[in-house]
């Protein structure tokens, strides 16, 4: 069995490795595709900068801090996909072109007034705000530098910008957009703030201890380059460094494009950041030292490839896992370099004695129960319930699921988990009339605060899909959401002058779950900005008359069922 395992990840890794070169030896046209803006290109986020939990897709180019800014179509196509969603990339827009090539423009703001009139009909038709649209060639043909769209900040970005990318149309993979010939005004080399190492096995050691170790970096006297002190170690050794890239004219901070990790001259692992497969996401926490993230948020990236990392980023075949073999009375050179995509370089030289001594500094014991990562794993309490599938964790751990009180503790030595796994709670101390505003929560800080998670009701068991470790309560909620009209008065308007109507939303716990609007009993269309926690009507979408008198009536409703209702008069009166 452990033979097979063995030659399955070396089979897997393989092929991961072959996908890789193939890549890296593409040929990417320079010249195809035009310019998303009709501004200069800047850019307040770089392809595969690393993000909580994933790797960022494409280029964030920045509008100059302003909505509105026309879109163009990067080359000739047809839009194929348009989706609106209130979190995510909010309004998106993708475009098939026939080199096979995908490009896809979001945070949009709105579309051009032919496929935003379609856009919107759909919506009314499905009574819908979040809707996924596809077309046929046919439909909605475009240009190279024919306006698709208004550039805007929907959906999760942080301000206005354009987040664009270039997909593989077949694979749907992503594609480093710096390939395509966009300009990058960069010299400036990576700047690096930390260099860790670490122990890896039960015979390793740093300095005699068993726990990763801070290298000193300083600067060289010219200001060129980093210093680092020597360190003594023995057994599988393993390096990190935590790294950023700046460019010209901004004070953003940027990814880095390629890492190469050189032991005594010979390169033992290097990847690159040019193509991000779909579906590898969740193994970005497999890059990075996980629970130093956790805990300063500062993001090491391993310079040694760990067995249940599948990424495909790495340029050097598999059995170059980037692990240091430190053997007692040798000498170890190693090399770091760190490049941006202008081939920027920064140099990091570290010398590694092996010097084999006692251990003083063990590893803590682990505590718990032991979980295996490739079956299902089920914990119960009195009245409690924990489910971890298959795979939800990277790696055998050790777990301790307990129950104190109405508390449900899982706990396990920090690490990243690649999917949800389900809590279970029987709610039957609640009576009939409480438990519909039950649900579940977990408790968060050293002055405990309560976060509302998803919850899920049959009869009196309730339940939550989780992705993280911590504690979890029954709590209840019974207050409704926040309604406050923010261009309009709670008696009768004329809305002649108006574009749209506007609302603040609130809501004190489980957060906005749903909201609908109707104008005179008839669905209309309320645009959610969650950022600006606001609704918005837009008028012109109704035709309205001097003749009529109209009834406007709002509802929203919170993630537990807790609902308020606003109504108002309006009048046409010009």
């Amino acid at each position: 069995m452990l033979r097979f395992l063995i030659a399955f990840f070396s089979f897997s890794f393989s092929l991961l490795y072959a996908q890789q070169q193939v890549a890296s030896q593409r040929e990417f046209p320079k010249d195809y595709f035009g310019s998303p803006l009709d501004i200069p290109l800047s850019y307040a986020g770089n392809f595969c900068e690393l993000r909580p939990n994933h790797f960022h897709g494409g280029l964030d180019i920045k509008t100059d801090g302003k909505e509105g800014l026309k879109v163009y179509a990067a080359a000739e196509g047809f839009v194929s996909c348009i989706k609106v969603s209130t979190y995510g990339y909010g309004k998106v827009m993708y475009i098939d072109h026939p080199n096979g090539y995908t490009t896809v423009y979001a945070h949009l703001q709105k579309f051009a007034p032919e496929i935003e009139k379609f856009v919107k009909q759909r919506q009314y038709l499905l009574e819908k705000f979040d809707v996924d649209i596809e077309f046929k060639p046919t439909d909605f043909p475009v240009k190279k530098g024919d306006w698709v769209a208004l550039s805007g900040n929907t959906g999760g970005s942080g301000g206005p910008h354009l987040h664009f990318e270039i997909r593989d149309t077949q694979t749907t993979n992503a594609f480093n957009p710096l390939l395509f010939g966009y300009p990058s005004q960069d010299d400036i080399a990576p700047q690096v703030y930390k260099l860790v190492a670490y122990p890896i096995g039960e015979e390793s050691a740093i300095e005699g201890v068993q726990e990763e170790r801070d290298v000193l970096l300083g600067k060289d006297k010219k200001g060129e380059g980093y210093l680092t002190s020597k360190i003594n170690a023995q057994g599988r050794i393993g390096l990190g460094v935590y790294t950023l890239d700046k460019m010209n004219g901004t004070r953003n901070t940027y990814g880095v494009y390629r890492i190469s990790l050189w032991v005594n001259g010979s390169e033992k692992l290097s990847y690159t950041f040019d193509e991000l497969v779909k579906g590898e996401d969740p193994y970005l926490n497999t890059l990075i030292d996980f629970p130093l993230y956790i805990k300063t948020g500062a993001r090491v990236q391993h310079l040694y490839r760990e067995p249940h990392n599948k990424l495909s980023i790495y340029t050097t075949p598999p059995e170059s896992d980037g692990i240091i073999q430190v053997e007692d009375g040798m000498t170890y050179l190693v090399e770091v370099k760190i490049e941006d995509f202008n081939q920027n370089v920064t140099t990091l030289n570290l010398t590694i004695d092996g010097k084999k001594e006692p251990i003083t500094g063990l590893r803590p014991v682990n505590k718990g129960t032991p979980l295996v990562a490739k079956r299902d794993n089920m914990y119960k309490t009195d009245n409690m319930t924990v489910y971890i599938p298959e795979d939800t964790f990277f790696h055998d751990t050790f777990v301790d699921v307990k129950q104190k009180g109405d508390t449900l503790l899982v706990m396990a030595p920090t690490q990243p988990l690649q999917k949800q796994y389900n809590i279970v709670f029987d709610a039957s101390r609640y009576t009939q009339a409480q438990l519909p505003y039950v649900c579940i929560a977990s408790v968060k800080g050293k002055t405990p605060k309560k976060y509302y998670q998803y919850t899920y009701r049959k009869d009196n068991i309730l339940s939550a899909k989780i992705k993280t470790l911590g504690r979890f309560v029954l709590t209840t909620d019974t207050k409704a959401p926040e309604i406050k009209p923010l261009n309009i008065s709670k008696t009768k308007n004329n809305v002649a002058k108006l574009d749209k109507l506007k609302f603040n939303i609130t809501d004190d716990f489980s957060g906005i779950g749903s909201f609908s609007a109707t104008l005179n009993g008839k669905w209309v269309l309320m645009e959610y900005e969650h950022k600006q926690k606001m609704l918005f009507f837009t008028l012109a979408d109704r035709y309205f008359t001097p003749e009529e008198d109209y009834t406007f009536t709002l509802t929203v409703a919170d993630k537990v069922g807790n609902e308020s209702t606003f109504t108002i008069p309006l009048v046409y009166k010009p």
